[in-house]
Parts: C-alpha cells; structure tokens; sequence
C-alpha cells in the first residue's frame, strides 16, 4: 500500500468533488491518505474517512511524519492542479506524482506541459480531454476515469419537504453557481413556466444572473453535501444548464451521476458528456429545444421503468469502481518506476 498525498488545493467540506470522493476510496482500499487542508485544524491530523488524514501544518509533516512513512511506503502525490508541480517536488519528494486532469480551465492551461512531464501517470475525467492528451502526449501513460456516483445517493428515503424548499412542482440546479451556468437561459425557463419553482443549490463562483424579479427563482445557496438528498427526493426535474464552453464542453459532470442515483429524471444542455449518457439523461441544443423538452418533461408523469433504469445506470458508474481504477493506476505507477530503477 502506499502513502498518498493531496496537496493544498480546497478544503475537504468545500462541495464533496472528485478529489474528496477519490481520496476517501484509496483509504478505504488500504493506502493511507493525507489530505493537505486549507482552513486550519484543532489538531495536528483528522482521520476524516477510514485512512483519510487531514493536516494543515505542513511543516510538521514534513519534517516529522512523511520521513518515517517514507522509510516503509512508497509516497504518490495525486493532484488536481497543475499549477502545484513545483510546490509537489521540492516539499513532498514523492516517489510517483499523478495528475489528474480534471477541468480544461483556460487559465491553467500554460502550467500544464511542464505538469505533465513531471507526472509519472496522467489521469482525466472526460473522453474530450483523454483526446486531447493521448494526441499532444502520445508518450505519456493516460487512463481515463470519469467522476461517479455518490453510493450514499442510492439510499434516498422520503423526508419531509425541506422548509426552505417552496411549495408546487420543482426544477432545479445543485452545483457551483458560476459563469458557465447559462443564466439565461435558467431566467428563461422561470419565465415560461411561472408556477414551477426553480432552484439552486450551491455555492457561489464568479458573477451570476439578477433573478431578484423572478418571484419563482429561489437561490437557496450552498447545502451540506449529505442534506442534498433530502431536497432530490422533492425534485420533478433536475437541470445541467450550461453554456457552450471549454470547461463544459470537457466536464464530465458529478451532479448527473448524483441526480440518476436518486432516481430524478435529467435536463442537460448537449454536453458531450451527458450525451453518452443518453437516454438516462435527456439533452437539448437551443434554448428553444431546452424548453420545449423541459415542458414535456413536466406535463409527462415519470415512469417506474425510466426510473430504475437512471438509478441501474448510476449504480455502474460509482465512486466505488472509481476509487478501484485509481487504486490499479497507483499499483501500476509503483511497479513501472521499480522496474525502471532495476
């Protein structure tokens, strides 16, 4: 087993993501994982998840803990930012570093290369990026691991209706409310259907829409990762209404997986993404065909086959069979650099 490090990048409660669900499957297969935290802690590590550590001195780490674990386990760096490389070789010294590609966000893009050439293995989320690399890195070890589905999603029970969640037939978006959400087009479809209410869930990330004249348009904010089950089993359809951009255009969306897990049926603008998940997830090209679908969706009463067939179709595509591709990556990266070193 090894040792494996993620290094500085968010908090651990920020919006359970990839690096979270991922980490947490490496501890629970039997690596011991240190999660390098941003905000400070009360102790010098938290076991957060079984094998899961977070830390925030990194000092004391490390000078006193990462020698010993270094003396019995192989030390990988997993990272989700390309922008760490030099920060990961000078401090941690892992023996393999693995970088997991996971947005195609512009501003990163010039750390990239020299990222990559350090990386002993690079991994990505969506079939647009593991295209985009196997050609400009033809060379480099690649394997694709799209993100996955939460396995607590699959056990839903009917709640009381949350008390901020108004009354009547509800459409919603659970995720970062940012740029690339088509704002738009969301105050279009408040407009179209004024007796739907129309949510988000999440938290904020750049400039967004003024729906302050849309009484039906509810901004509920971020929610405790665990309490959104309690507001998907009060949703009629749940939204991706992104616009056309190079971050979405390569997402590979948590939020599809969670919704189909809880059984909610899915509206997505034509992500290419979502379209390989076709049909468990319904997608739409225009705002004119966005809304034309949305519709039928809320005149149609679901059915008990469509139903099953989202939550089968989440249930392949779990954390668990993530966290399993991760641990063969790491295995593989191990065994490459010892025979390379014979």
């Amino acid at each position: 087993m090894a040792v494996i490090i993620y290094p500085r990048t968010m908090n651990w409660s920020y919006m359970k993501q990839r690096p979270q669900q991922l980490m947490a499957q490496l501890g629970s297969l039997g690596h011991q994982v240190f999660f390098e935290n941003l905000a400070p802690l009360d102790k010098e590590f938290k076991e957060i998840e079984p094998n899961v550590y977070l830390f925030t001195d990194t000092k004391t780490f490390l000078h006193k803990k990462l020698p010993a674990l270094r003396k019995k386990h192989p030390i990988v760096v997993w990272t989700t930012w390309s922008k760490l490389r030099t920060r990961i070789s000078t401090l941690f010294k892992p023996d393999i570093t693995i970088y997991d590609c996971c947005d195609e966000f512009p501003h990163w893009a010039k750390y990239e290369p020299k990222m990559i050439d350090e990386a002993d293995h690079v991994v990505c989320t969506a079939e647009v990026i593991h295209t985009r690399l196997s050609l400009a890195y033809p060379d480099k070890p690649l394997t694709l691991i799209p993100n996955g589905a939460d396995s607590s999603f699959f056990h839903t029970p009917f709640s009381e209706r949350p008390a901020d969640l108004p009354p009547g037939p509800v459409v919603a978006y659970i995720g970062a409310w940012a740029y690339w959400v088509d704002h738009e087009l969301f105050a279009k479809a408040a407009l179209r259907f004024p007796n739907v209410q129309f949510v988000s869930i999440g938290a904020p990330y750049g400039s967004s829409g003024d729906y302050s004249k849309l009484a039906n348009v509810h901004i509920l904010g971020e929610k405790p990762h665990q309490e959104l089950k309690r507001y998907l089993t009060h949703i009629d359809v749940a939204l991706i209404p992104f616009q056309y951009h190079p971050i979405t255009l390569a997402t590979n969306p948590v939020k599809a997986y969670e919704y189909m897990a809880s059984g909610v049926r899915v509206l997505s603008t034509a992500l290419p993404e979502c379209i390989a998940m076709e049909p468990h997830v319904t997608t739409a090209t225009t705002h004119d065909d966005f809304l034309g679908k949305l519709a039928a969706m809320l005149d149609r009463p679901d059915s008990a086959e469509h139903k099953l067939a989202r939550i089968a179709f989440a249930r392949e595509n779990r954390w668990v069979e993530r966290g399993l591709k991760a641990d063969q990556v790491i295995r593989q990266a191990i065994m490459n650099k010892s025979m390379n070193a014979q």
